[in-house]
């Protein structure tokens, strides 16, 4: 008779159907935001992703038992995070779509650990980096550069790239 399984070991077993579902919903998201410019504005869809972002949030701390946080502080440290980590980048990358495949949008989103290392240094919360680091960092700035490809007037260099940039770097 097999033994039975523990928490863990389907926790293990499951990891991999897990992170393809995260891939998916994660990856689909662009072309969700390129059928959804067909009807909707930016702003609009910024709205619905927050608006629906936060009813989930709500609804699993409801479930948990839990409450909201009441402090006036809290709410407002809670505000910037929201604007810099999730309607400022919605906006940008929904506006930026309206000129950018959705395929060359999600390549630029990708950007978003090469931007937080590069900011994290440069604002000094990050004292330390080392060296491979930097290489590494360098690598995928350059190939944002190809992307860019600006000495080919030929290339996808628009306000729209700059603008999915902009979400990266506010991620």
């Amino acid at each position: 008779m097999p033994a039975p399984r523990t928490r863990a070991s389907l926790a293990l077993t499951t990891a991999p159907l897990r992170i393809a579902v995260l891939a998916l919903l994660w990856g689909s998201v662009f072309l969700w935001i390129d059928l959804a410019l067909e009807g909707f504005g930016p702003v609009q869809i910024t709205f619905a992703r927050s608006a629906l972002g936060a009813a989930v949030l709500v609804v699993l701390v409801q479930r948990s038992g839990e409450r909201l946080p009441r402090g006036k502080s809290t709410w407002r440290r809670l505000l910037v995070t929201a604007l810099l980590t999730n309607v400022v980048p919605f906006a940008l990358i929904a506006a930026g779509q309206q000129s950018v495949d959705s395929g060359v949008a999600g390549v630029l989103n990708a950007t978003t650990p090469l931007w937080t290392l590069a900011v994290s240094r440069l604002s000094g919360v990050e004292r330390h980096v080392e060296p491979i680091q930097v290489v590494g960092l360098l690598i995928g700035l350059g190939g944002v550069a190809m992307i860019f490809a600006p000495w080919d007037a030929e290339g996808e260099a628009s306000w729209g790239l700059l603008a999915i940039m902009g979400a990266a770097v506010s991620y």
